[in-house]
Protein backbone atom coordinates (compact mmCIF):
# COMPACT_ATOMS: atom_id res chain seq x y z
CA UNK A 1 0.00 0.00 0.00
CA UNK A 2 0.98 3.40 -1.06
CA UNK A 3 2.65 5.80 2.12
CA UNK A 4 0.73 8.83 2.63
CA UNK A 5 2.42 12.33 1.29
CA UNK A 6 -0.15 14.33 3.70
CA UNK A 7 -1.50 13.39 7.00
CA UNK A 8 -3.49 14.97 10.03
CA UNK A 9 -3.80 12.89 13.17
CA UNK A 10 -6.55 14.21 15.46
CA UNK A 11 -6.28 17.71 14.03
CA UNK A 12 -7.94 20.16 16.56
CA UNK A 13 -7.72 24.15 15.42
CA UNK A 14 -9.57 26.74 17.36
CA UNK A 15 -10.44 30.66 17.10
CA UNK A 16 -11.12 32.91 19.84
CA UNK A 17 -13.27 35.54 19.17
CA UNK A 18 -14.19 37.56 22.34
CA UNK A 19 -14.85 35.70 25.15
CA UNK A 20 -16.19 32.24 22.69
CA UNK A 21 -13.71 29.74 21.52
CA UNK A 22 -15.33 28.49 18.23
CA UNK A 23 -13.80 24.70 17.46
CA UNK A 24 -13.55 24.42 13.68
CA UNK A 25 -11.54 20.82 13.50
CA UNK A 26 -12.16 18.65 15.75
CA UNK A 27 -9.93 15.81 16.05
CA UNK A 28 -9.82 15.76 12.56
CA UNK A 29 -8.11 12.69 10.34
CA UNK A 30 -6.91 13.20 6.53
CA UNK A 31 -4.83 10.74 4.55
CA UNK A 32 -3.70 11.77 0.94
CA UNK A 33 -1.60 8.93 -0.99
CA UNK A 34 0.92 9.87 -4.26
CA UNK A 35 -1.50 10.78 -7.26
CA UNK A 36 -4.95 10.51 -5.39
CA UNK A 37 -6.77 13.30 -6.12
CA UNK A 38 -9.74 14.67 -3.76
CA UNK A 39 -12.46 16.96 -3.75
CA UNK A 40 -13.44 18.70 -0.38
CA UNK A 41 -16.98 19.17 -0.43
CA UNK A 42 -19.27 20.66 2.39
CA UNK A 43 -20.86 24.09 3.26
CA UNK A 44 -19.36 26.84 3.99
CA UNK A 45 -18.35 27.77 7.57
CA UNK A 46 -17.40 23.95 7.86
CA UNK A 47 -13.87 24.14 8.09
CA UNK A 48 -12.46 23.24 4.69
CA UNK A 49 -10.32 26.38 3.92
CA UNK A 50 -8.63 25.96 8.18
CA UNK A 51 -8.04 22.00 7.17
CA UNK A 52 -5.94 22.78 4.03
CA UNK A 53 -4.50 25.78 5.31
CA UNK A 54 -3.17 22.88 8.95
CA UNK A 55 -2.45 20.83 6.11
CA UNK A 56 0.06 23.23 3.99
CA UNK A 57 1.25 24.19 7.04
CA UNK A 58 0.49 27.49 7.04
CA UNK A 59 -1.54 27.31 10.52
CA UNK A 60 -0.41 25.17 13.17
CA UNK A 61 -2.81 22.74 14.69
CA UNK A 62 -3.86 23.54 18.38
CA UNK A 63 -3.90 19.42 19.00
CA UNK A 64 -2.67 16.67 17.03
CA UNK A 65 0.10 16.51 14.21
CA UNK A 66 0.29 17.51 10.68
CA UNK A 67 2.66 14.56 8.63
CA UNK A 68 4.58 15.59 5.65
CA UNK A 69 6.08 13.05 3.87
CA UNK A 70 6.65 10.60 7.15
CA UNK A 71 7.70 13.86 8.51
CA UNK A 72 5.30 15.24 11.76
CA UNK A 73 5.38 18.95 11.15
CA UNK A 74 2.36 20.31 13.82
CA UNK A 75 4.99 21.52 16.34
CA UNK A 76 7.24 23.18 13.88
CA UNK A 77 8.47 26.79 14.42
CA UNK A 78 7.12 29.14 11.89
CA UNK A 79 10.57 29.30 10.42
CA UNK A 80 10.78 25.81 10.04
CA UNK A 81 6.98 25.69 8.26
CA UNK A 82 8.03 28.46 6.38
CA UNK A 83 11.06 26.76 4.89
CA UNK A 84 8.86 23.37 4.28
CA UNK A 85 6.27 25.23 2.13
CA UNK A 86 9.35 27.03 0.53
CA UNK A 87 10.72 23.55 -0.72
CA UNK A 88 8.25 21.18 -0.59
CA UNK A 89 4.70 22.45 -0.77
CA UNK A 90 3.05 24.12 -3.63
CA UNK A 91 -0.33 25.98 -3.58
CA UNK A 92 -2.85 26.51 -6.45
CA UNK A 93 -5.97 28.71 -5.20
CA UNK A 94 -9.26 29.37 -6.37
CA UNK A 95 -7.70 32.76 -7.30
CA UNK A 96 -4.63 32.67 -9.25
CA UNK A 97 -2.64 35.43 -7.02
CA UNK A 98 -0.50 35.91 -10.01
CA UNK A 99 1.92 39.03 -9.51
CA UNK A 100 0.29 41.78 -12.33
CA UNK A 101 3.59 43.65 -13.00
CA UNK A 102 5.98 40.05 -14.09
CA UNK A 103 5.12 38.09 -16.75
CA UNK A 104 3.91 34.45 -16.87
CA UNK A 105 7.80 33.22 -17.05
CA UNK A 106 8.60 35.44 -14.16
CA UNK A 107 5.99 34.53 -11.93
CA UNK A 108 7.21 30.69 -12.45
CA UNK A 109 10.03 32.08 -11.17
CA UNK A 110 9.58 33.84 -7.92
CA UNK A 111 9.28 30.37 -5.94
CA UNK A 112 12.62 29.10 -7.85
CA UNK A 113 14.64 32.32 -6.97
CA UNK A 114 13.44 32.26 -3.37
CA UNK A 115 14.39 28.59 -3.16
CA UNK A 116 18.00 29.81 -4.48
CA UNK A 117 18.20 28.90 -8.14
CA UNK A 118 19.82 31.19 -10.01
CA UNK A 119 18.13 32.93 -12.51
CA UNK A 120 19.21 30.93 -15.80
CA UNK A 121 18.07 27.67 -14.32
CA UNK A 122 15.07 28.93 -13.12
CA UNK A 123 14.38 30.54 -16.08
CA UNK A 124 14.76 27.52 -18.06
CA UNK A 125 12.76 24.88 -15.56
CA UNK A 126 9.94 28.05 -15.62
CA UNK A 127 9.94 27.79 -19.55
CA UNK A 128 10.02 24.02 -19.53
CA UNK A 129 6.61 23.82 -17.30
CA UNK A 130 5.12 26.61 -19.65
CA UNK A 131 5.97 24.53 -22.81
CA UNK A 132 4.66 21.59 -20.38
CA UNK A 133 0.92 23.22 -19.97
CA UNK A 134 0.67 24.02 -23.44
CA UNK A 135 1.14 27.76 -22.82
CA UNK A 136 5.08 28.42 -23.85
CA UNK A 137 4.06 30.97 -26.22
CA UNK A 138 2.56 33.18 -23.50
CA UNK A 139 5.87 32.89 -21.64
CA UNK A 140 6.58 36.79 -21.94
CA UNK A 141 2.62 37.93 -21.30
CA UNK A 142 1.37 39.75 -18.14
CA UNK A 143 -1.38 38.10 -16.33
CA UNK A 144 -3.80 40.56 -17.52
CA UNK A 145 -3.26 39.73 -21.42
CA UNK A 146 -3.54 35.65 -20.49
CA UNK A 147 -7.35 34.07 -20.50
CA UNK A 148 -8.71 32.59 -17.34
CA UNK A 149 -7.54 29.49 -17.84
CA UNK A 150 -3.98 30.44 -18.71
CA UNK A 151 -3.71 32.12 -15.84
CA UNK A 152 -4.51 28.95 -14.08
CA UNK A 153 -2.35 26.95 -15.58
CA UNK A 154 0.73 29.78 -14.91
CA UNK A 155 -0.34 29.06 -11.48
CA UNK A 156 -0.50 25.59 -11.39
CA UNK A 157 3.42 25.76 -12.91
CA UNK A 158 4.30 28.19 -10.58
CA UNK A 159 3.15 25.51 -7.66
CA UNK A 160 4.68 22.54 -9.01
CA UNK A 161 8.26 24.54 -9.75
CA UNK A 162 10.11 23.55 -6.88
CA UNK A 163 8.71 19.73 -6.93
Amino acid sequence: MAEAIIELKSVERHYVQGPRKLTILNGADFSLKRGEIVALVAPSGTGKSTLLHTAGLLERPDAGDVILAGRACGRLSDDERTAIRRNDVGFVYQFHHLLPEFTALENIMMPQLIKGLTRKEAAERSAQLLDYMQIGKRAQHRPSELSGGEQQRVAIARAVANA
